[in-house]
């Protein structure tokens, strides 16, 4: 279902979207972790907050760019295989074959 309603968008569209979403989900687990690992280096008070801040950008910030490269890559390689046989949604074992 979601490879239809995928079929007429843009692949900039779809890594934008995915870029947003996994570095909203990227940043919440360095909002989680960030207190963690500031705590076992023994940091507190503004120190310990200006490390979760980072914790949270850089992290972010490396999920997204992964997910941008992901989806941007997968999108091509989609284009380069001509979207299938007849404009059907397809996997990886129905391009190998044809009906």
């Amino acid at each position: 279902m979601e490879e239809e309603l995928l079929a007429g968008v843009p692949c900039s569209s779809r890594a934008v979207e995915s870029v947003i979403r996994v570095s909203t989900a990227g940043g919440l687990y360095g909002f989680c972790a960030g207190p963690h690992n500031a705590r076992k280096l023994g940091l507190t008070g503004v120190s310990q907050a200006s490390y979760v801040a980072k914790s949270i950008g850089r992290i972010g910030f490396q999920c997204g760019i992964v997910s941008g490269i992901f989806t941007v890559t997968n999108c091509g390689l989609q284009r380069y295989r001509g979207e299938c046989f007849g404009g059907r949604s397809c996997g990886w074992s129905s391009c190998c074959y044809s009906d």
